[in-house]
This record gives structure tokens, C-alpha cells and sequence, in this order.
């Protein structure tokens, strides 16, 4: 008998389901791009005061991560469609507050500050759902090629954001505000136009088909806060127990701790001798042109090379990228040096995220993202600390010689670690994740055996 041959995954541009799924996670991804552009100039328009702009956005932030796990929960428990469907709704309830609020003159400094934190709530609570419903809208030999997809998504509204966010106010203050209410409102509609299933099963999931949670293992019913907590610590015990993902997440950490530092650093002191806010602008927007440059490689590269040593590779010219930043002060020369060190960040983002869905199972993945998002979010408040204390402290090149350390304290770790390095390519994730997690499993059978 003739062995089977695998059928190849349909073409993402051919699938409907996955371009209304891109649609509506591009629209969101949009409004909070104008949203991280547009307030806090608007906060400086409303006060006056940079300090309180300061804690406009910083309450904001700390929002936005409150959030996050219980946003990773929500995913898990509920049907992943309907709560696209439900963020844009709300996002565009809160955008379009925010208009009429600027256009009657009633936006002040409590009524800016009650808005922002509300949509930063929003975002914490639905920003992990299209993600995890990706894994059931695309095959999953198409998850490094949609990443990759996602990644000059990024790299566009990166690139974009600014001018036209920028061209928006030249318009009109409530003009921004008016597009973010309208982005998420497409976000809204365009996923109520997925067609597949985006519940989690009743089996894995905390849920039954109901949607009321499953009693505890002794018959009992958990309290809701409780049943809460139980689930948050799957998604992070999950991870945890993966010492591949373990490793580099901890690298993930350090890594987005020291470039964060090195872009914000390279801001500061450019505001600090005195360029143009434009000019400061146009290194924005090489980081964009970087990425996009990068995400039209990544699908190539993804495809051809392992996915572990291609990460390690971009590790290293992101790191050869900030040590060379000290030595450079030219606004031109500082842009190029940013666009060649992003270069593999596509890459990086698009194999470990691919590698990553195909190893969580369906059932977690809000949680595990959110776990994952989590950590990495945890570390960005000290890159603004850094830069702030450190410029004051060392000037430019000292500063940038700490950050340039900090990247390249991860990329050793990186180069040292031998389950990162021998990650296989697309084709071999799932296998790979198959016996990372027999493996994990064998110590807790060992420990239950009589």
C-alpha cells in the first residue's frame, strides 16, 4: 500500500477565517498604537505639566498590568470570539468618550486619567484573547508563517503610528481619539465575521459547556475568587514546569529590560541636547523600517534555518547593535545602528511565539500568554528608571555601555543554553513539544508511584 502523503496547510491569504482574524487583531493593534501616541501628547496639551502626563500614563500602565492575568483567565473560560467581539465594543464605547469629552471641553486632568486607565483595563483583560485564538484559526504548520505575517503587522503600525497619529492632531485633538474608537469598532466587526470555533472545550477548559466552573476534585465547588487563583497558577505553573520555555523566558526578560533601557536612553539624551522633536521622531521610525525589513525575511528564514540557532543569531546582532550605540552620536548614524539591530527581532518574535503555541496546550494558552506577557511587562517599568537616573548619573556612553551589558547578559545566556539553541524548525515544534513535555511529566509520575 502506498503511504499517505500529508496534505500541504491551505494558504493563509486564502483563508477567510485567518484574514478576519488578521483584520480585527490589526484594527486593535492599531488603537493602541494610537492610543500609546495620542494621550500622552494629549496629556500635555490638557495639564501643562510633564509630571502629571507622567501620572496619567503611569497609572495607566500599572492598570494595564493588574490586569493581564485575569485577562488570560477570561480567555480560557469563555468563547474567544465573543470576547474579541465584546474588547472592540468596549474599546470603542471609551474611544468614543473620549471624543465627546474633547469636543464638549470637559476633558481635564481626573476625566483623562479615568478614561485612559479604563481603556488600559480593556486592553489588560482582552489584549491576550486574539492571540490565543490564533492556534485554532490557522493550521498549525501555519503558525511560523502567520507570526512571521503578524510581525510586519507590527512593524507597519510601528512605522505608521506616529505620522498618522501626528496628521490626526493636525487635524483636530479629538481626531485620534475619534480613530481609535473606530479601530476597535472594526475590530469588533471584523471578528464577528470568524467563522471557526473558538471555544475551549468543554473538557479542557475550567469551564463546562455552560460556562459555570467545574467542581474541585473533591466534589466541592471552589470559590470564585479561588477558582480564579487556581486557574491563574495553571498558566504559570504550566510554564515553569517547560524548562525550555522557563530559560527563555528569563532571557526574554533580561533582553527586553536592556533594549527598552537603550531606546528610551537614546530618546532622553537626544531630548537632552537639545534635537527636534522630529528629528527624534525619525528614530521611531527606523526602528519601524527595521522591522519591517526584518518581517520580510522572517517567513524565509523561519522556514529554512532551526529555529534556535536563527534566534541566537539575532541575539547577537541585536547586542553587537546597542554596544556599538555608545560610540555613536550622529541622529543618522544612531538611526541606522537601531533599524540593523532590529533587523532580527521578526525573526526571533515569530519563531519562539510559533514554537511556543504549538507547545501550550489549547486550553491554557490565554493563561500562559498572559503568564509570559506578564514577566516580560514586569521588567519594562525599570527601562525609563534607568534611562532617567542613568543619564544624570553616567551621561550618554556610560549609560548606553549598562544597556549594552544587560543585552549582552542575555545573549550569553542565550548562547549557553542548550535547550534554546537546538530548537528544530516549524516542522519539528510539535515533536520537540511532544517530548519536552514527556519529560516534564515524568518526575510528577515518578513521584506518585507507590
Amino acid at each position: 500500500m502506498e503511504p499517505l502523503q500529508e496534505t500541504p496547510p491551505p494558504h493563509l491569504w486564502r483563508n477567510s477565517t485567518y484574514l478576519a482574524w488578521l483584520t480585527s487583531d490589526t484594527s486593535s493593534a492599531l488603537g493602541a498604537a494610537l492610543q500609546s501616541f495620542a494621550i500622552p501628547l494629549l496629556a500635555l496639551f490638557v495639564t501643562g505639566s510633564p509630571a502629571q502626563a507622567g501620572v496619567i500614563a503611569a497609572i495607566g500602565q500599572i492598570g494595564r498590568i493588574l490586569t493581564t492575568i485575569p485577562g488570560g483567565v477570561l480567555a480560557d473560560r469563555h468563547d474567544r470570539r465573543r470576547l474579541m467581539i465584546i474588547g472592540g465594543l468596549t474599546g470603542a464605547v471609551i474611544g468614543t468618550a473620549l471624543t465627546g469629552f474633547q469636543l464638549a471641553g470637559m476633558l481635564g486632568f481626573w476625566s483623562l486619567t479615568a478614561l485612559h486607565l479604563l481603556m488600559c483595563l480593556r486592553n489588560g483583560l482582552f489584549g491576550s484573547v486574539s492571540n490565543a485564538a490564533l492556534k485554532s484559526v490557522v493550521d498549525e504548520r501555519s503558525l511560523g508563517s502567520a507570526l512571521a505575517a503578524n510581525q510586519g503587522r507590527d512593524a507597519v503600525i510601528s512605522l505608521s503610528g506616529g505620522p498618522v497619529g501626528g496628521l490626526l492632531f493636525a487635524i483636530s485633538r479629538a481626531a485620534p481619539l475619534a480613530a481609535i474608537s473606530g479601530s476597535h469598532l472594526l475590530a469588533a466587526i471584523s471578528a464577528r465575521l470568524i467563522h471557526a470555533d473558538l471555544r475551549p472545550s468543554a473538557e479542557a477548559s475550567p469551564d463546562g459547556e455552560s460556562g459555570e466552573p467545574r467542581a474541585a476534585a473533591d466534589g466541592r465547588k471552589r470559590g470564585v475568587v479561588r477558582d480564579f487563583l487556581h486557574e491563574a497558577r495553571e498558566g504559570f505553573g504550566w510554564l515553569l514546569h517547560r524548562p525550555e520555555l522557563r530559560g527563555v523566558l528569563f532571557i526574554s526578560t533580561i533582553l527586553n529590560l536592556g533594549v527598552n533601557a537603550a531606546v528610551t536612553s537614546v530618546v532622553f539624551g537626544l531630548q537632552q541636547r537639545g534635537e527636534a522633536p522630529v528629528t527624534i521622531g525619525w528614530v521611531s521610525a527606523a526602528l519601524g523600517v527595521g522591522m519591517l525589513g526584518g518581517s520580510i525575511l522572517a517567513p524565509t528564514l523561519i522556514k529554512r534555518f532551526p529555529t534556535g540557532p536563527l534566534i541566537c543569531a539575532g541575539l547577537i546582532l541585536i547586542s553587537a547593535a546597542i554596544a556599538t550605540l555608545p560610540f555613536v552620536t550622529h541622529v543618522w548614524a544612531i538611526a541606522v545602528v537601531l533599524a540593523a539591530g532590529i533587523l532580527g527581532a521578526p525573526a526571533i518574535n515569530a519563531g519562539l511565539g510559533g514554537y511556543f503555541m504549538a507547545a501550550v496546550p489549547t486550553h491554557l494558552l490565554g493563561r500562559a500568554n498572559s503568564a509570559a506577557d506578564l514577566l516580560s511587562m514586569g521588567a519594562v517599568p525599570l527601562a525609563p528608571l534607568i534611562a532617567g537616573f542613568g543619564y544624570l548619573a553616567w551621561g550618554w556612553q556610560g549609560l548606553l555601555l549598562l544597556c549594552a551589558g544587560i543585552v549582552t547578559v542575555a545573549t550569553a545566556l542565550a548562547l549557553t543554553n542548550r535547550q534554546l539553541r537546538s530548537l528544530p524548525g516549524p516542522t519539528g515544534w510539535a515533536d520537540r513539544a511532544a517530548r519536552e513535555a514527556t519529560r516534564s511529566a515524568a518526575p510528577a509520575q515518578r513521584a506518585n508511584q507507590p
